[in-house]
This record gives structure tokens, sequence and C-alpha cells, in this order.
């Protein structure tokens, strides 16, 4: 199957059916698996034959040897087949597993432990490999999740069950060597039933396609290191491999510590099986909570940021394990307990519940590594690097097992106690984890930093996003942006379904905290002094497929409404040959990043979690990109973004409202005054909605000389006794929505802002000059002579037989027609016919 196909392609039912059959079949192979692990293992030690160690060689022996002979087959033939013969596989090992108990020959019965290990290291490249086969790249991160998950809440039920039944029924049948093995002997029995339905469940999978490999020679089966360096020849894969088989190494240690810790609180005697099974319950249960957690986080893209943020708290609550007193959980094994006081006992417990928080974080760490590898693997040797990637995480398992029995013979040569030895144990395993973090944070400061920053970005703010689904899945792609607040950038990354890089004006990278985010999010550093550079940079990355943001004002909105757009990307659009798509973020104005309240960031916030909306708006072709076309497009999303934001019951008067909102005229929190004999504020339903939104009341009030509001709202009454009063104490604002309202008020003490509604829509305001925030700001005008205002945002605009049409949520009949005449300038002004424009 070709990879470009794969990457975002939709799968079909019939693969999806497919996918969760292969679910279904690895969740009970690893049960099956892992019980019967469970059943061995206090065999052995109920008939004096110690496996815990042997166990663990023999788990990981089989990757070691069949290592490329797996690969070659994952990749030789259908990955269906090779699971399809692994079920097979299964019910004959276990059938001769069952033989051997029944004989009572327990070295023959390890011999089935060994070949346990051998089928699944021919049937995990197969199973891992099928992920991308069968639902592309676009899900890759969720299926991996979820594969994880099911594996590990397999593998913790299979423990649980196995151990629980053979302890009971050892202490049923006497507790006695002799009769261990008959307690062994019915559960294997009952699984050998259960795995017979793998092999239908095998059948269901579809057919992948076999890949063109070498033929099967001797040398075939011992190209370890052969395939090992292909491995580590792709610098990306290689970092991830062994960031993988740190964690199964780390796993491995975790596992086997357990065991030990159980053995040395039981004697190894009778509630050894139960004790082990709870402590990989409380890891198991951690990392299905974790694997549950990561295909949550990864459901739209692979973050690899991820994975440093879980080895800082592997390596906290590794320390804090250490800590904690095993001891306590005796009390999860007394013999005359009823299980709901061992089940208390266990929700109680402090050393499971941090033994379960560090597998947490543990499978946290693995989930993005391992989609990651899955996704940038060739499609043709998935099957082959994938045995290479088990061939380390065997090596790494050996390592692990190596060194707890290497500090376990320290620890008895230096006559220190077995707890204390144990403590050292997982100490030095917490510090591995300190140091692999440390190297990690090195390899992905920008992943780490950006995980953090849109994390808490997201628990303040309520991001929603529409019209996703229409920017292209690859290629490179120009986004051309509003811009509203400094944290523009972390909204778009945030929303948008691929990485974005930013273009910025090289003269920001004087400060420390700029140059930082620069390095983040891989932005593009650009010179006006130098404009066939920065030409050249920004085609070049478009043209290498990124997707890349402009934000086309220049400028942030001190006004809330879109800017005259600034020439320059037409020409990048035009030489990189790659769509224009317009975004509008919605929502944002009034947070701490915006211009609301005349400053930037010095304010409290009035609201915390916000909602905001970000709409991706239809693509346009590079030839399409002019400045008329762009800011249509950019008020076309915005309308789309505002709809968004409403609920269903919501209507024109509270969209309007809202759009009132999102400009710097009335003030939110508030009051604003009108005059009692005024008829038009009546007549503009999204007044009382604003007020009660964003508590803002209007007050009335018998003259414009009465009442201690600044901002006064009105028609043409208002503006007659305007005229007729004397000026007042202080300067106050007048919104004139009266027809006179495009000729200016001469009146005293009085800023007057000509304002439009339509049909009691609210569509343009005039408001007061937004102050300077730095020394060489660009002055932004809230007013021109002879014009009406700046259009409200939210209202698309298209032209029919030479008029200008509104559309939007906040329309009351769907379209709102300006007067014959009416036009737009490019900084959104709306001018009545014949008028001059004019800055004031």
């Amino acid at each position: 199957m070709n990879d470009d196909a794969d990457d975002q392609r939709e799968p079909t039912r019939r693969e999806w059916t497919g996918f969760w059959s292969m679910i279904v079949q690895q969740t009970q192979n690893a049960f099956n698996d892992k019980a019967a692990q469970f059943i061995l293992i206090p065999l052995g030690a109920a008939v004096g034959f110690s496996v815990e160690s042997a166990a663990a060689l023999m788990i990981a022996l089989p990757f070691v040897l069949f290592a490329p002979l797996a690969g070659w087959m994952s990749d030789r033939f259908s990955k269906r087949d090779v699971m399809l013969g692994s079920a097979i596989a299964q019910c004959l090992i276990f059938a001769g597993l069952c033989g051997a108990v029944a004989l009572r020959d327990m070295r023959l019965a390890l011999m089935g432990f060994f070949a346990f290990a051998v089928q699944s290291a021919f049937f995990s490249p197969a199973k891992i490999g099928i992920n991308k086969e069968l639902v592309g790249s676009k899900h890759l991160g969720f299926a991996a999740g979820i594969q994880q998950m099911m594996a590990m809440l397999a593998m913790l039920a299979g423990q649980i069950a196995a151990g629980a039944v053979f302890d009971h029924r050892y202490r049923q049948l006497g507790a006695e060597p002799s009769v261990a093995w008959q307690a062994a002997l019915v559960p294997l029995l009952v699984l050998a039933v259960f795995s017979l339905p793998t092999i239908g469940l095998a059948w269901i999978i579809p057919r992948t396609p076999a890949h063109e490999v070498p033929p099967l020679r001797g040398k075939t089966l011992v190209r370890h290191f052969h395939h090992l360096a292909d491995l580590w020849s792709r610098t990306g894969l290689r970092r991830a491999s062994l960031g993988v088989a740190f964690f199964w190494g780390f796993a491995a240690f975790i596992n086997l510590w357990s065991v030990k810790v159980a053995k040395w609180l039981t004697e190894g005697q009778e509630g050894f099986g139960t004790l082990s099974s709870w402590f990989m319950a409380a890891a198991s249960l951690g990392m299905v909570g974790g694997f549950a957690t990561a295909s949550w986080l990864l459901r739209r893209r692979i973050e690899l940021g991820w994975v440093p943020v879980a080895g800082v708290a592997m390596t906290f609550t590794g320390l804090v394990l250490a800590s904690i007193d095993p001891l306590s959980t005796l009390e999860l094994v007394a013999g005359d307990a009823p299980p709901w006081e061992r089940l208390g006992a266990a929700l109680g417990n402090l050393f499971l519940w941090t033994l379960g928080g560090l597998a947490f974080f543990a499978a946290l760490f693995l989930a993005p590594l391992n989609a990651w590898m899955q996704d940038n693997y060739p499609a043709d040797k998935r099957g082959e690097l994938q045995a290479a990637v088990n061939l380390q995480d065997c090596f790494a398992g050996i390592i692990a097992a190596g060194a707890i029995e290497g500090m376990a013979w320290l620890a008895r040569l230096a006559d220190i106690s077995e707890l204390a030895g144990f403590r050292i144990q997982i100490v030095v395993g917490a510090l591995c984890c300190g140091l692999i973090t440390w190297f990690i944070l090195r390899l992905l400061p920008a992943d780490f930093i950006r995980v953090i920053g849109l994390t808490l970005l997201r628990l303040i703010y309520r991001i929603r996003t529409t019209g996703a689904e229409r920017l292209p899945k690859k290629g490179g792609v120009l986004l051309l942006a509003n811009h509203i607040t400094w944290a523009d950038a972390f909204f778009l990354t945030a929303a948008c379904p691929r990485p974005v890089r930013f273009i910025m004006e090289s003269g920001f990278m004087r400060h420390r905290a700029i140059r930082v985010f620069c390095r983040v999010f891989d932005t593009l550093p650009i010179s006006s002094a130098k404009p066939r550079e920065a030409l050249r940079a920004a085609t070049a990355a478009l043209r290498a497929g990124d997707v890349v943001c402009i934000f086309p004002e220049g400028q942030l909105t001190r006004t809330g409404t879109l800017q005259e757009l600034k020439r320059g990307f037409e020409l990048i659009a035009r030489q990189a040959g790659c769509p224009v798509v317009p975004v509008w973020t919605d929502g944002v104005w009034g947070s701490i990043f915006s211009f609301e309240r005349n400053r930037f960031f010095r304010k409290i916030p009035r609201r915390l979690p916000r909602g905001l909306c970000v709409a991706f708006g239809t693509p346009l072709p590079p030839e399409s990109t002019g400045l008329d076309d762009i800011r249509r497009g950019l008020l076309a999303a915005a309308a789309e973004a505002l709809q968004a934001r409403l609920a269903p019951r919501d209507g024109a008067a509270q969209a309007n409202a809202l759009q009132l909102s999102q400009v710097n005229g009335l003030p939110r929190r508030w009051a604003f005054a009108v005059l009692e004999s005024d008829p038009l504020p009546s007549r503009l339903p999204a007044l009382p909605v604003f007020g009660a939104l964003f508590r803002s009341p209007a007050h009335r009030h018998a003259s414009p000389d009465a009442g201690g509001e600044t901002h006064w709202l009105g028609g043409e009454a208002l503006r007659a006794a305007i005229l007729a009063a004397a000026p007042p104490g202080e300067s106050r604002v007048f919104f004139d929505f009266s027809p006179q309202a495009q000729r200016p008020l001469d009146a005293q003490g009085w800023l007057h802002c000509p304002c439009l509604a339509i049909g009691g829509a609210i569509v343009a305001m005039s408001m007061p000059e937004p102050p300077q925030p730095y020394p060489g700001s660009k002055p932004q005008p809230g007013r021109k002579s002879g014009s009406l205002g700046l259009l409200l945002p939210g209202f698309a605009v298209r032209e029919e037989a030479g008029r200008l049409i509104l559309s939007g949520p906040a329309a009351p009949a769907g379209d709102i027609a300006l007067p014959e005449g009416f036009r737009l300038d490019e900084e959104g002004f709306v001018f009545p016919p014949g008028e001059a424009e004019e800055s004031v």
C-alpha cells in the first residue's frame, strides 16, 4: 500500500471492522499469555522451582533469536496471514503446555512458556505494522493508543484472574506442593479452549498487501545487526526506538521488581500469586489509563511533546514510590479477609496508587513514540524495522533483569537489608528516567514547551474549530489570519490539524521571549529590509509542504475590526503555487492579550475559561489572491466563526450582541445612556442582549445633560437634543444611528461616532480613536469623515447587481442589502454614496 495514499485517507467500514477484530485478537492473546505466566510463576514457587528471573529471560529471548525472521515474514506475507498463523500456533502451544502440567514436568512447562514468547515474537511486528495499513496516518495516534491500552487491560485481567484462581484452588486443595499441579491444570485447560476463537477473529481482518522483499536465505535468520543498522541509519527512528526500548526496559524492571517485592513479603508461600497480581494490577491499570489518555491526546495528531512531560512525571513518581513502605500491602493477602475488605484495602493503599501512577506516566511516555514510529516506517519495511525495534526492546529487558539481579547481589554483598535494597533499586530506576528525560528535552525542547503551553491554553480557552476539513491534508498551504491578540499563534496552533509555521519580522527577535517563541513554533523570521530573501524563505517552506501563516494586517487590531491588508502574500502564494486559506479567530477580543480596555496585558481576566472559535475559510487558488478576494474570504470566515459560537436556540439578536462585544465601541461592564424620548434604541434588539451578557445596561435619561454615563447611543431624537443642550462637563461619546449620521455634529464636548443599522441589525460603528500602546505604533482610525463606521466582524460581504449584500447569523432575514451606492473601503469603513474618504 502506498504511503502517500495512507496519510490522511478515511478507512472503510471493512477496514475498521478488521482493526477492531485485530484489537480483540491481540487482547485475547495478551490475556492468555499473561494468565499462563501467572499460573506458572506461583506454580514454580509452590513446587520449589524459582522461575521469576528465568521467566523474564525466556520472554525476551525469542525476540532476540527470531527478530529477523519475524520481520521478514511480516513484510513478505500479508500481515493478516501472519496473525492467522499466530492464532493457530497459540492453540497448539496451549495443548502442549497442558500436557506438560499434566505430566508434572516443570522443565517441559517452561518450554511452553518459551513457545508463547516465540509466538508473540512473530505476532508483534504483524499486529503493530498492520495499524497504518488499516486506519492510515489520520487515526494512527488513536489506533496505537487503543492497541496498547487493550493489551495492558488484557494482561491486567489475565494476571489478576490467573493469580487469584491459582491461589484459591491451591488453598482449597490443601496448599501442599503435591496439589499445586492440579491447581494449575484446570485454568490452563480453560485458557486453551478460549484460545480457539482467535482463529476466526484473524480471518475477519482484511488481507493487507505483501511487499517485495528478498527471498528467505540462511543469512536472513542472522541479520539482526543489519536490521538494527538500517533502523539506526534513520535518525528520527533511531532516537524514537531508543526511547521505546527504554520504556520496555523500565517496564521489565518494574515488573520483576514488583514480583520480587511480593515474594519477599510473602516469603514465596501462600498469597504470593495474589499479591503479585495486585501489584501487576496496579501497574497494568495505570498503563491502561495512560494509554487511554494518550489515545485521546493524540486523536488529532501525534505530539512528541508528551514524551518529556511523562518522563519528568516518571522521575518524580519513582522517587516517591521509593519512600513508601510496601509492608502495608500485606493486608491484601490476609487469609480470612473477605474480597470486599481486600478491595477496600487496595483502594486506600498509597503504595499501589503510586505504582499505578508510575505506570500511567510510563504509558504516556511510550504511546507518542510508538505512534510516531509506526507513521514513519517505510511501507515495505514495517515488519523488518518493527522486528529490529522489538530486538532492542528485548535487549533492554535483559539489561533490566540483569540490573535487578546485579543490584540485589551488591546489596547482599554490602549487607544491606532487602527492603533497603528494593528502595535503592527503584531510586536508580527513577534516576535513569531523569537522565533519559534530560536527553529528550535537549532534542525536543520546542515540542515540550508547545505541549505545556497549549495544554494551559486549552484550560483557559475552550477552542472550537470549524471548516478544518477544508484545509488541504498535504502540501504547502498559506494561511492568512486576522490578528486580534498576542496569543493568536497559539490559538491557531491549537486549532489547526496540521503543524503551522509563522512568519515574523526579524526585528522582533531582539526580545528574548519572542526568540523562544520563534524556536518553539519554527517561525520564519524575515526582514522587510530584505524582501527578496523573505520571499524566498516563505516560498521554500511552502514548496516543502509546510503550512505557513501570515497575518496580512501587519499589526494587531486595536478596534477589533479587520484592518487594511498589506501586500506581499500574493507573490508568495503565486510563486509557491499553493492554495490560500483565510482564517478567522472569533471571541478573543476581551482577553488579556487583546486591546480591550485600551491596553494589552495589564488587566485582570473577567472570565475563565473563555470560549472562542477558529474558522478555516474556503481555500482560494494562488491566482485568486487579490486584496479584495482575501478580505471577503476573511469576512466570510468571520461569519462562520460567529455562527459556530452560537447555541442552536440563539437568534440574530444574540449574534449581533456578540458582534458588538468584539469591537472597541460600547465598553463591557460599563453602562451606556439612551434618551427616554428616542425610539431608536428600542428598534435594536441586540442592545438589551448585549447589556445582559456583558453587564452593560442601558440607562434611560430625560435629557443628554443628565446622568453620569460617558457613552450615549441614539438616533435623530438624541442628535437634536444634543444640539439643543448645553455642553457637558466632561467629554462624552455619541454613537449616532440617525439618518444624518454621516454629517458632522457641531456640539462642544461630544465625540461624534456615526453608525449604521439596517432592519434592526447594527451593521457598522465608528468608535473613539484607540490610543497608541507603544511609541511608534501605527495609528488605527476609529472614525473617518463621511463614513458610517467600521463594518462589524461577523458579516460576510458579496456584491450582487452592483449592491453590497451582507450575510451572517446577525442578519435577521439571512441577508442585509446595503442601499445602492454604499461601498466598503480597504480599512473596512462603510461609506454612503458620494462621501469622501478622509480620516478624522
